[in-house]
């Protein structure tokens, strides 16, 4: 039997910022191909954690493998990332023929005439992305689309990068931008379809086989440098809180502050 060479090999992989540690070290293997799950806290570490993995990062230490590259210019050439506002943000004052519009004067050589985005080029980005979902209108306003247009629209110019080369791995963060949960399931459907042909990434807060099944399910401590609170505020909590008597909640007072307060009941 072949064992199967993983998509992602990680291995005490770190990020230090200015402000402290981002995330790491920490290890994770992603199987190659079909749909995985990371999973765990979201935040900027689980943001800069798919930056990374994607190529468009360089981790403070440790060591990755992706798709057998080890070199950062080679990873980016091959893995998509989407849902990342400081890589595919689209303004909300401009419309979809200009989205496409700078995509496609970025694929072009600089002597070859540019021809402005047209039906036929809307369908090459974004028709087998969005299967039976209508396609959003060329001359509508990002601002005019629904979150789950907008989020599809930039999965679709990540799968069709200017520098043409053929992408084998998606990664897409922040599931949970999409609010509602049909447009979610059918997010989840497109990208677990997509997951047939190459290896999908999806970072969630929450766990997504209640509309999925993922291939592998990885659950990561991306954090590790934030405050987390002990006591959480849940329910477990708020009954300890409520048994213990009144006057251990409130702030202390010094005792020139606890007699005027006293002189003025008495008043």
């Amino acid at each position: 039997m072949i064992e199967e060479t993983p998509a992602v090999v990680a291995h005490n992989l770190s990020l230090t910022g200015d402000e402290g540690p981002v995330f790491g070290p920490l290890d994770c293997t992603i199987p190659s191909g079909g749909l995985t799950n990371l999973t765990g806290a979201g935040g900027s570490g689980r943001t800069a954690l798919a930056l990374v993995l994607a190529g468009r990062m360089k981790p403070s230490d440790g060591e990755l493998t992706v798709l057998g590259e080890t070199r950062r210019s080679h990873i980016q050439r091959r893995v998509a990332v989407a849902g990342i506002d400081q890589i595919d943000f689209l303004e909300r004052s401009v419309k979809v023929r200009d989205v496409l519009n700078e995509n496609k004067s970025w694929a072009r050589p600089w002597f070859k005439f540019f021809r402005p985005a047209t039906e036929e080029d809307l369908r090459y980005y974004c028709e087998d992305l969005y299967g039976p979902r209508d396609l959003p209108p060329l001359d509508s306003y990002v601002s005019q689309l629904p979150s789950l247009d907008k989020l599809l629209l930039r999965v679709a110019l990540a799968l069709k990068p200017a520098h043409g080369h053929e992408i084998d791995m998606l990664i897409m963060d922040d599931l949970e931008q999409v609010h509602s949960f049909t447009d979610r399931e059918f997010l989840l459907h497109t990208l677990d379809r997509l997951a047939e042909r190459m290896t999908v990434v999806v970072n969630s807060v929450n766990p997504i086989d209640d509309c999925v099944q993922p291939r592998a399910v990885i659950e990561l401590n991306t954090n590790q440098g934030h405050f987390v609170p002990d006591n959480t505020g849940k329910s477990d909590d708020w009954d300890q809180y409520e048994a213990t008597p009144a006057d251990e909640h409130r702030p202390p007072q010094d005792d020139a502050m606890a007699r005027k307060v006293a002189s003025e009941g008495r008043e």
